[in-house]
């Protein structure tokens, strides 16, 4: 169990979470923390790849994605 990923999903002062409760929106409720995206990202992306996410929900992929410099699409 040593090489498993252990992630929380404790974030509430995230730019995510900030912005949503500036405009008042609804926080998506599944969401998950941007380290776990982030870890695909960087194992199977390089620079100015494309990350595809078909499941978008509040986007943390392509967040993740703009950051590390790749391209991306999101949907729901």
């Amino acid at each position: 169990a040593d090489d498993m990923l252990v992630l929380g999903n404790n974030s509430a002062n995230d730019s995510y979470t900030m912005r949503c409760k500036e405009a008042g929106i609804k926080i998506h409720p599944a969401r998950f923390p941007a380290s776990l995206p982030e870890f695909f990202v960087k194992m199977l992306t390089d620079d100015d790849d494309i990350v595809v996410d078909p499941f978008a929900g509040s986007n943390t992929a392509g967040s993740v994605a703009e950051r590390l410099g790749r391209r991306w699409i999101a949907m729901e």
